[in-house]
């Protein structure tokens, strides 16, 4: 599954061209262990954070004077816990969230066959799961949240507690279609 990937992806010296004006990354790591997961970690809920309390991909905004992949890096590394030390093996295409436009995020795609799990590493970070490729298309639905001041029905993978909606849906929208 992995190797295919790859040549689905963007390539990284691509990516890095057409999207270095990005200012914030996220890590999208996948392992394989039976079946393809991908690793999501539920937000801290706090007042500052637009994403409080959302299931998402590690990530933020990068420093001044620091590249898109050591920033990427550092994010997993304090949010996760892990140390990506591999090269990246694409790129999915730059987005923006919704509720920040303004916001150009470049999601690294990498492989993790490490023995160090992941954990919640920062107090930004409530929880970490990997969860599996297949399921995301069985947990199709939506959900509705107030956005912009209005009720609006969001689509959404919904499993039990996790809801993954908005910006890491669509990214994860984005892998699906590489993937399948």
């Amino acid at each position: 599954m992995l190797p295919g990937l790859r040549t689905r992806l963007v390539a990284v010296d691509a990516a890095l061209r057409e999207y270095g004006s990005a200012s914030a990354v996220v890590a999208v790591l996948l392992r394989e262990r039976g079946g393809l997961d991908v690793l999501v970690m539920e937000r801290a809920t706090r007042a500052s954070d637009p994403w409080s309390g959302h299931w998402s991909f590690p990530g933020g905004r990068r420093n001044k004077e620091e590249s898109l992949l050591g920033a990427v890096r550092r994010e997993a590394e304090e949010e996760v816990g892990l140390s990506l030390a591999v090269a990246p093996i694409g790129c999915l295409p730059a987005r923006a969230p919704a509720n920040r436009p303004e916001l150009l995020v470049l999601p690294f795609v990498f492989t993790w066959d490490g023995t160090t799990e992941p954990h919640a590493s920062s107090p930004e970070v409530a929880s970490v799961a990997w969860v599996p490729i297949a399921e995301l298309a069985r947990t199709r639905g939506t959900m509705t949240v107030m956005f912009r001041e209005q009720e609006r029905a969001m689509p959404a993978f919904v499993s039990g507690r996790r809801t993954i909606w908005g910006f890491t849906y669509r990214l994860l929208e984005d892998l699906l279609a590489l993937v399948q």
